[in-house]
């Protein structure tokens, strides 16, 4: 994963009597541990600006570091023509950050804050034909208050980064007649400018260079798969686990050759036609092992899901549908076929079972094709946050809640009842974020990561230019959302 490059430069002005000079070098050692601790790279700028000419050339010497965050510290209260210079930096974000004064009465030290408010307001107003984003700052650099505002902007502009960075692949194209999950990616290519993706791999690629191997390559693998199931796998899920292993290892070498960090995968119906077969436990995998694979060809879940990995710090990502709610708990069932990753369920393990929905069935012969390999699991009780990029690449469903009730029916799969929702970090009833998702027509498909990243998620947003999904209170009429 890329380091966000951070640079601090000071402001000031020569009329305030406060020890400027101890001030920002203070706060530069705190950035320094910042950095070490939060994994960025700091560049810091060793003159005070005081003039125009100063912030030109500070400018200046940022941009040729190729920094991706301008922290700009106004030690003191900082002349107005530095604003317009320092925010309209190249190919970096901005802060404006403001010290406490130290002092209660007498003269004033520094008017630290007093700059940063006339700087946001000239960038808001004087400015505002450029749209420029600006966050401040205000404390110590070691303030626990500071320190955590820090910490939320470089989870997200690292997230940022690396996503503008990133390789994405789709193998077979979409799901026939998932047509939700249709995108654009000439939006895609405008929003994060410079992510890489390609749509043009054919499923037949990776048949071809499964079914190369020989069975003593295989084996190994397939008895490695078995094994961490908890030893088991059900018969019919046994019948079909050396095709699992022949495209975990094709998939392996796919990525390794082609430099991907999320794919999005055409699950079915061709590896059905061919094998009657799922891949699920294969993408579950892969997962594990830090390559986002998202199901049913779905891209801008692989991007969402990797856009949460790099915000978690590297955690491992899953794909899940919503499948039933209970208005009596709160709670609703997150569920999929069964591709989710070990990493959700490492208090209790997996199985390895089948998928029985992949075919049709016989009305009154009950389930009688079972398909491919899946991961039969339930999910720790864990807390988690779900976001997805939606509309035209433009818009972002942010949910969160907590894993919970492990002994709850559930159906087979890899699934979890999620209870303590929330919806862009407010609390929501479970029938209330079921109506804002089918009133605002919220694609089907729900990424999730361990942990509350609801802070990092709205910056992130922020900094993007994603409008949230916000919240639709049921009602019993027609609901339209213009």
């Amino acid at each position: 994963m890329l380091k966000l490059k951070v640079g601090l430069v000071g402001t000031s002005q020569l009329s305030f009597p406060g020890d400027k000079e101890a001030a920002f070098g203070a706060c530069a050692e705190a950035m320094k541990k910042h950095a070490e601790k939060m994994g960025f790279d700091l560049v810091v700028y060793p003159t005070t600006v005081i003039v125009r000419e100063d912030a030109i050339k500070a400018v200046q010497a940022m941009e040729e570091e190729k920094i991706d965050f301008l922290m700009v510290q106004h030690t003191s209260y900082s002349a107005g023509q530095l604003a317009p210079v320092l925010a309209k930096i190249k190919n970096a974000n901005v802060g404006f950050w403001a010290i406490p004064e130290g002092a209660v009465d007498g003269a004033v030290p520094f008017n630290s804050l007093c700059s940063i408010n006339m700087h946001m307001g000239i960038v808001a107003h004087y400015l505002k034909d450029y749209k420029i984003k600006v966050k401040w700052f205000y404390g110590y650099g070691e303030d626990e208050e500071f320190t955590r505002r820090l910490a939320i902007t470089v989870k997200a502009l690292t997230a940022l980064k690396n996503l503008k960075h990133a390789r994405i692949g789709l193998v077979g194209g979409m799901a026939p007649g998932f047509n939700d999950l249709y995108d654009d990616e000439r939006n895609l290519n405008r929003r994060f400018e410079g992510l890489y993706f390609n749509r043009l791999h054919e499923y037949s690629e990776l048949k071809d260079k499964a079914m190369s191997y020989s069975l003593a390559e295989i084996q190994p693998i397939a008895d490695g798969m078995l094994k961490s199931s908890l030893g088991y796998a059900d018969l019919a899920a046994q019948r079909t686990l050396e095709i699992s292993a022949r495209f975990y290892k094709a998939y392996k070498e796919f990525i390794a050759e082609n430099n991907y960090d999320a794919i999005a995968v055409s699950c079915w119906p061709k590896f059905q036609d061919d094998f009657q077969y799922s891949i699920c436990s294969v993408l579950g995998q892969l997962n594990d092992e830090g390559t986002v694979m998202a199901c049913e060809g779905d891209v801008l879940s692989a991007v969402s899901m990797l856009a949460l990995k790099y915000i978690s710090g590297g955690d491992v990502t899953t794909l899940m549908d919503l499948s039933a709610f209970d208005e009596k708990d709160d709670t609703v069932l997150l569920w999929h076929c069964g591709p989710a990753a070990a990493r959700y369920c490492e208090k209790n393990g997996y199985q390895l079972g089948c998928n029985y929905s992949g075919s049709a069935h016989e009305p009154g012969k009950g389930v009688t094709s079972r398909l491919g390999v899946t991961r039969n699991m339930i999910f720790d009780e864990n807390p988690i946050t779900v976001m997805r990029l939606s509309g035209e690449c433009d818009k972002m469903f942010q949910m969160g809640g907590e894993f919970m009730l492990r002994d709850k029916p559930s159906f087979h799969g890899s699934r979890g009842w999620c209870g303590n929702l929330t919806l862009n970090g407010e609390k929501i009833g479970a029938k209330d974020l079921l109506n804002t998702i089918l009133v605002s027509g919220f694609q089907h498909h729900f990424p999730v990561v361990i942990g509350d990243y609801t802070a990092e998620i709205k910056e992130f947003a922020a900094w993007a230019g994603l409008t949230p999904i916000k919240k639709v209170e049921y009602a019993d009429c027609l609901q339209v959302i213009e």
